[in-house]
């Protein structure tokens, strides 16, 4: 008897198993439809297959999505997810917010002064216009770099961004990623710039208007939640 072709004890990486997964969907739809084309009897039952069929694909595709992106850190190798894993429990040991009526602590608070924080913070969003630099990261799978980053733009409320009034965006990372800014277009993905970084850096964008005016914002890329050991 030949060898089967699929080793359960050489599955050790989770996109292996979605290979798996999917050979499965095409045997079980390969079965299905074979069965309604030979299967003549009852009469509802070549029906039912087809259907079930189709039915079974709809539902792997839609199981499939929701594994790329709900739980894509999951996905990643064992070495990788583990150190995800264990940042974030790092990052949120005992984690216990200053903000609501039941801390057990407050924090101390900075006495007024004629420069008072609110003040800039609220000047901040008149200056962005309520347009910020974000970014995301996860642990990269690409030999030399340490993280994926992902930045683009957010609209506090309502603002330029949300009423499509953003023309583009330059982005200067540095010369260790690209030789020039980067000018982004891509106003259906929030201006998204998509990089591999093998260490934290400084991020500028300057977001020009479809008036003509621009303005600057910065942002620091860190993906090492664990501060380092002195």
């Amino acid at each position: 008897m030949a060898e089967p072709q699929i080793q359960p004890h050489r599955i050790t990486k989770p996109i292996q198993l979605l290979a798996v997964w999917m050979a499965g969907l095409i045997i079980l739809v390969g079965s299905f439809l074979t069965g309604a084309q030979f299967l003549k009897s009852p009469q509802w039952l070549p029906p039912f297959l087809a259907l079930s069929a189709v039915g079974l694909v709809l539902v792997f595709l839609g199981l499939l999505f929701l594994l790329q992106t709900k739980f894509r850190p999951q996905l990643q190798e064992d070495a990788y997810y583990s150190e995800w894993l264990a940042s974030q429990q790092e990052l949120f040991k005992d984690f216990k917010p200053e903000n609501l009526p039941d801390a057990a602590s407050e924090p101390a608070l900075a006495p007024a002064s004629a420069e008072d924080l609110e003040c800039l913070r609220r000047r901040r969003y008149e200056q962005y216009q309520g347009v910020f630099l974000v970014h995301s990261w996860r642990p990269s799978i690409r030999k030399g770099q340490v993280a994926d980053v992902v930045l683009q733009l957010r609209q506090h409320r309502q603002g330029p961004l949300s009423a499509g009034l953003v023309d583009r965006v330059e982005y200067a990372l540095g010369p260790n990623f690209f030789r020039a800014p980067v000018v982004k277009k891509n106003r259906g993905e929030c201006f998204r710039l998509e990089v591999s970084a093998y260490s934290p850096m400084l991020c500028l964008a300057r977001v020009h208007l479809a008036n003509g005016t621009s303005f600057m914002l910065e942002r620091y890329v860190d993906f090492v939640p664990t501060a380092p050991h002195v």
